[in-house]
């Protein structure tokens, strides 16, 4: 072929040999100059960890389990951290500067970028501008009118989107901007501010729509943009990170056209806990883990958690270190050398097919209302270069459950947007809650929120004490082919995430396998509670999560390349050491499709110690793709056959 250079050299030549010359010979053409390389990009990396509250009672920030967290980031080489707000109990010159103290420690190792909580309010704004806010990066773009409480900050093809407390009513349109602006550049987008969307005590959505008061300007204006933050973060996958609650809870909220977004809770890093108050809120969410403790346990969690963004990837992973220091005074006791505990993780890819997956514990013949699915199975997921994987098989069994306490309102006519307890009912059942039918089910209780002492003094709003099931989210996600693999590589995440824990609002355990839920709780519209749980025999009712991903059966599917035949290469599995490793040996292989027997039993072409062993793998020549019954999560890809 040739260039583009060196064929306008030659039409040149041929142009002055037509139009005649001094000497019929033509001197040669220079070559054309070699092609200028293009270099590989740089990978855009960047990690990421979330202080959460550290308000340390009295006049303190809560240095101990503050100093815990930063000393885990700073081992785990973390860039950049989101400190959720509340720093301090009151927000004064002092204890911003015992939060300094800690903070200067690692202020070279790592980027904090802070925003204001409730506590912080409580304190002077000069204090914040003259103590804190030196802390936020001199790049970063600054909303008009609040400077150094609501900012936004792009790095690394990461955008952070910084919004105080208070603040979510009145930065709409700043957080809409800074989402235009970048979104060309930003691979991933986190909008970090103390308050959640949707909490399990707090949270917008119940504190500004359904108590929301008329005199309460905030309250009204976010009336007029709950819907409009809904749908922009669910339209650019924005992952809302906050604090506030003293628990950690990890969700998706969905928007008017049920297209999720994530939400994570972030915990606790200082000395209280918070109970779980009112659960999920099913029109609008569905929990993938909570985790609470509060000091009715007589102990509390210190949390972190790490989002380690990588091009198009994202890892998350939390961590949990329990502990008794309950005031600085106690000096760090465990978290001189926290226990780090790994429980709560998932992986995703701009190439992502998600599905949520419900558990096994509701009763069956109830209307499943087109999302009421326990089955991992699901379509296919195309890679970005032609390649197609799905689950064909697996059902959630393992699966956490909690209890939330009651709680009541009351409506103040005049004052609140409902005149009446009635219409605070209606409020719920339109935003919070779903009102149990026999064609639209509430699996969490059969009265999850109704009107007590009707036509008496005390009337008022009870949202029902119930027991609640957690739901996953199993995420294939597409990433890049690496070095000595065959293929693209397909992450599963989602199956392994909970090992069947059960606790009361405050944290206390309780135990899946003997003791029934709540009142209500079962999910068929009766006043019977969920009932305990047979967990498979890998689920141990604990928190931390199997380093090497075993969890629920299922059946992967992964289809071959068109270059590729399949006696050149194998399904294989990344271990924890990075080795990728065959699913099992090439003997092994069967030469069947799929049948749902397969999930318990093996194709009668595999014998002998291929039989008996936990993983089958076989090859379907009609839909020229692997099948492969697993129980661990993690990282697939093909390879070279041995």
């Amino acid at each position: 072929m040739i260039s583009k250079q060196t064929s306008a050299a030659l039409g040149l030549v041929a142009l002055l040999a037509a139009c005649g010359g001094s000497d019929n010979t033509v001197s040669a053409p220079a070559p054309a100059p070699a092609p200028v390389p293009v270099p590989t990009p740089a990978p855009q990396a960047l990690r990421v960890g979330v202080l959460p509250d550290t308000q340390g009672g009295g006049q303190n920030a809560a240095v101990h389990p503050m100093r815990a967290v930063l000393e885990l980031y700073k081992q785990q080489q973390v860039d950049v951290v989101l400190v959720v707000g509340d720093l301090a109990e009151f927000g004064s010159a002092s204890e911003y500067r015992q939060w300094r103290e800690v903070a200067e420690a690692y202020k070279g190792h790592m980027t904090f970028l802070p925003v204001m909580g409730n506590h912080d309010n409580k304190g002077l704004d000069q204090d914040w501008h003259d103590l804190v806010a030196d802390l936020i990066p001199a790049e970063a773009e600054h909303m008009a009118g609040a400077r150094n409480k609501n900012y936004a900050l792009l790095r690394n093809g990461v955008l952070f989107i910084n919004v105080s407390y208070g603040w979510m009513p009145y930065a709409y349109d700043f957080v809409e901007q800074s989402i235009a602006k970048h979104r060309a550049k930003a691979r991933h987008i986190v909008l970090q501010t103390h308050n959640s969307f949707v909490g399990n005590k707090y949270g917008l959505l119940r504190e500004r729509i359904v108590e929301g008061y008329r005199s309460e300007d905030s309250d009204v204006v976010f009336k007029g943009v709950y819907d409009k933050y809904r749908k922009l973060m669910a339209e650019h996958n924005v992952i809302y990170v906050s604090g506030h609650e003293h628990l950690y809870a990890r969700s998706l909220i969905r928007d008017p056209a049920q297209r999720p977004f994530m939400q994570i809770v972030s915990g606790s890093a200082s000395y209280k806990g918070y109970e779980n108050r009112f659960g999920e809120h099913e029109l609008v969410q569905n929990t993938l883990m909570l985790k609470a403790r509060t000091e009715a346990t007589g102990t509390l969690d210190v949390n972190a958690s790490v989002l380690d963004f990588k091009d198009d990837v994202l890892d998350f992973k939390a961590w949990y270190a329990e502990h008794s220091v309950m005031r600085n005074e106690d000096g760090p006791k465990e978290l001189a050398q926290p226990k780090w505990q790994l429980f709560d993780r998932f992986r995703r890819s701009a190439a992502s097919c998600e599905k949520l997956v419900f558990p096994a514990s509701f009763p069956a013949n109830i209307q499943r209302n087109n999302v009421y699915d326990t089955s991992y199975r699901t379509s296919n997921c195309p890679s970005p270069q032609g390649l197609s994987a799905r689950v064909l098989d697996g059902e959630n069994l393992s699966f956490n459950r909690h209890d939330t306490r009651s709680r009541s309102m009351r409506a103040e006519p005049g004052k609140t947007e409902a005149a009446s307890n009635r219409e605070m009912l209606s409020l719920m059942q339109r935003h919070m809650f779903i009102a149990h039918e026999s064609w639209r089910p509430n699996l969490n209780n059969s009265q999850r929120a109704r009107l007590v002492n009707v036509g008496q003094v005390n009337e008022e709003v009870e949202v029902r004490a119930t027991t609640i099931d957690l739901k996953k989210q199993l995420i294939l996600a597409w990433e890049p082919k690496a070095e000595g693999l065959q293929s693209e590589v397909l992450s599963v995440s989602g199956t392994a995430g909970q090992g069947g824990t059960y606790i009361d609002p405050y944290g206390r355990v309780k135990d899946i396998a003997t003791d029934i839920g709540l009142a209500g709780s079962l999910g068929d519209g009766s006043e019977a509670g969920k009932q305990p749980v047979q967990l498979p025999a890998w689920a141990n009712k604990g928190w931390t999560l199997d380093a090497e991903g075993r969890g629920d059966r299922y059946v992967l599917e992964f289809g071959l390349p068109k270059d590729l035949k399949p006696e050149q290469v194998v399904l294989a599995r990344q271990d924890a050491s990075g080795r990728w490793q065959a699913l099992v040996p090439g003997n092994c292989l069967s030469a069947k499709p799929y049948a749902p027997a397969y999930l318990t039993t093996a194709p009668s072409d595999v014998n002998g110690t291929c039989a008996t062993a936990p993983v089958v793998v076989g090859l379907d020549t009609v839909r020229k793709a692997f099948w492969a019954r697993v129980s661990q999560e993690g990282r697939f890809a093909l390879i070279a056959r041995p």
